[in-house]
């Protein structure tokens, strides 16, 4: 399993029901039809069969499933496709209960020149999850990209205050944003790239600047969780040890560190495999610290080999969704977050972002619970199962 470089477009234009758990199971497990893992991987190839299984299985939402078993699912929120397509911003209301802004709250839109701030985006969403009683995660204040071509980086401390006052100030009361993102893939991607080789960060940024970063948004706002974010960890290897010591750094220099971010941009492949055991043990370790593991941005593309059929493809993706979230509950990881819902708005399929081998197979890019038209897949039903299993 391997992640490649998380570059989103970011950018966007200023811009409970009763249902009991017995329910739940006879909505998955009707008939001969579990959803079992054994039972994605071998489901018949008619696409009928899974089309009905599918439907079947609509009548129970992600969140409703997660609530269930007190854990939480949520979602990015596009704060474009949230204006202009009906249709996808009632599928967010219907499946989650957490949200995550997927743009709007990135530097260079909230402060594109200096003391200038552009809230609009951000309060629109704000608003929306509010009306729909869905939780807000706000990404993310501090990142090397997504940034106004004025501010350095690692950004000034006079730079963070000032942005940090404006705005995690203009939130500080709000119910409905409950947790920041306040630094965001600070380790390197790799050693070559690193700043040291004791916590590995980027060019330019100390260990010491990342625990005043965080005191300076203590400061500000101590009631919300806060979290730092990253790719590249869920596997054993240069880029998890250096976090841990980071996480480890921060917790011990007083640092208000709530929550470990692991973004989960996922590869599966029949040509190299995942170290679960590994992936276990460093949540293990994440939790003896005093941190909270949650799940912040998961997709999932297969590598080549490809098979020979989306429905092959499908199956291989919740395949890798439901031994991915086994063993997240199994660690006891309660908080699951896709970055979308709907292949139609994944970044991986944008043009500019898309993973290059797979550029002429882009049919073959479907990271997401549902599809380009809003269709379930797959994966969505290896979500519930997991969550329904845990």
């Amino acid at each position: 399993m391997k992640r490649r470089k998380f570059i989103t477009t970011a950018v966007t234009s200023a811009v409970c029901t009763g249902i009991t758990s017995f329910a739940v199971y006879k909505y998955l497990n009707h008939s001969n039809s579990s959803l079992s893992a054994e039972n994605i991987g071998t489901i018949s190839s008619k696409y009928a069969d899974v089309d009905k299984l599918l439907k079947r299985n609509q009548n129970i939402s992600l969140k409703q499933s997660a609530r269930l078993v007190k854990k939480f699912y949520g979602t990015a929120i596009s704060e474009t496709a949230l204006e202009k397509d009906k249709a996808y911003s009632n599928l967010v209301k219907r499946e989650c209960s957490i949200g995550v802004t997927e743009g709007a709250l990135k530097w260079i839109v909230v402060e594109p020149l200096p003391g200038k701030f552009n809230f609009a985006p951000a309060d629109k969403t704000i608003n929306f999850c509010a009306n729909n009683n869905i939780k807000l995660r706000g990404h993310t204040l501090v990142w090397h990209m997504a940034r106004p071509d004025w501010l350095a980086y690692p950004p000034p401390l006079a730079d963070i205050q000032r942005h940090f006052d404006a705005v995690m100030g203009r939130y500080r009361n709000n119910k409905t944003l409950y947790s920041w993102d306040i630094i965001n893939e600070v380790v390197a991607d790799k050693a070559e790239d690193a700043e040291d080789q004791v916590y590995g960060l980027r060019k330019g940024v100390k260990a010491e600047y990342v625990r005043d970063v965080f005191q300076i948004a203590k400061s500000i706002d101590n009631t919300k969780e806060f979290v730092i974010n990253d790719f590249g960890c869920e596997d054993t290897g240069w880029k998890q040890e250096k976090f841990l010591k980071l996480i480890k750094y921060l917790k011990n220099s007083g640092a208000k560190l709530d929550a470990v971010g692991l973004q989960s941009h996922l590869w599966f492949s029949t040509r190299y495999s995942w170290n679960e055991k590994g992936f276990k043990n460093f949540i293990a370790q994440l939790k003896d610290i005093g941190v909270k593991p949650i799940i912040t941005e998961l997709d999932i593309i297969i590598d080549e080999p490809l098979p020979s059929t989306i429905l092959e493809l499908d199956k291989m993706v919740a395949n890798s969704y439901k031994r991915y979230l086994d063993a997240c509950f199994e660690s006891g990881i309660d908080t699951i977050i896709t970055w979308g819902l709907t292949d139609k708005y994944s970044w991986l399929r944008h043009p500019d972002y898309m993973p290059k081998k797979l550029a002429k197979q882009i049919d073959f890019i479907r990271p997401l619970p549902y599809d380009v038209n809003l269709r379930p897949k797959l994966a969505r039903n290896a979500i519930l199962q997991s969550f329904v299993n845990s």
